[in-house]
């Protein structure tokens, strides 16, 4: 299942890769510059995200349903190859937020 899951993201969505993971790290250095104690950053970027998400969807349910007999045939439905994509790239975000806070942070003490 997941040789045919990494399949279809490397030929359907690398372009929403992409743009999802670029988002991430704009994010991520605009918490480095601002600071992480800023709420409304926190917002921004969580409804950046989840616009990124409704956009990757539209988009793909809009011009793209002639994949979808192509998924049904690999025994995948849209849900289980969305959610796993959105949930890849929220934990990929989480983890660079984290990383670059743990940077920041050892960069002041040091």
């Amino acid at each position: 299942m997941f040789k045919r899951l990494i399949f279809i993201y490397t030929h359907h969505f690398k372009l929403v890769l992409f743009l999802n993971l670029s988002l991430s790290l704009f994010f991520a250095y605009l918490f480095l510059l601002k600071g992480f104690d800023k709420v409304a950053l926190y917002n921004l970027a969580l409804a950046f995200k989840a616009m990124a998400y409704a956009i990757t969807f539209g988009i793909e349910k809009l011009f793209f349903t002639q994949r979808s007999f192509y998924y049904r045939n690999l025994g995948l439905g849209y849900r289980k190859i969305f959610s796993l994509l959105f949930s890849v790239d929220f934990i990929v975000f989480l983890s660079l937020l984290l990383i670059s806070f743990v940077c920041k942070s050892y960069i002041l003490i040091a």
